[in-house]
């Protein structure tokens, strides 16, 4: 059975005893991340099981790698300093010809 987005979810959860979290996600970009983390560091991350016919994973990760990070209030003049250099970093120099790539 196919789950709507809204179903789903991603869940963290964690108690203050214990070292580590459980990370239930649907999010494909958070499981592969998780994925890789469970191939490179397979002490600290791994992997508790799959759901939804692979559509779902459980991971087990450190507490510490959880962080919530909002994002930066820019003023008015920093917003436009980024507009102009994205603006810049667009537009080929004449001197160097048309950019490849």
């Amino acid at each position: 059975m196919k789950l709507s987005r809204y179903e789903q979810e991603t869940i963290i959860s964690f108690n203050e005893e214990e070292a580590t979290a459980s990370v239930y996600t649907h999010n494909r970009a958070l499981r592969n991340r998780l994925q890789r983390l469970a191939q490179e560091r397979p002490t600290e991350c791994r992997l508790l099981g799959t759901g939804s016919g692979g559509r779902a994973a459980d991971y087990s990760i450190p507490k510490g790698w959880l962080k919530v990070r909002p994002t930066r209030i820019l003023s008015e003049a920093e917003r436009e300093q980024r507009r102009q250099a994205a603006r810049m970093a667009r537009i080929p120099s004449e001197s160097t010809g048309p950019r490849s790539e």
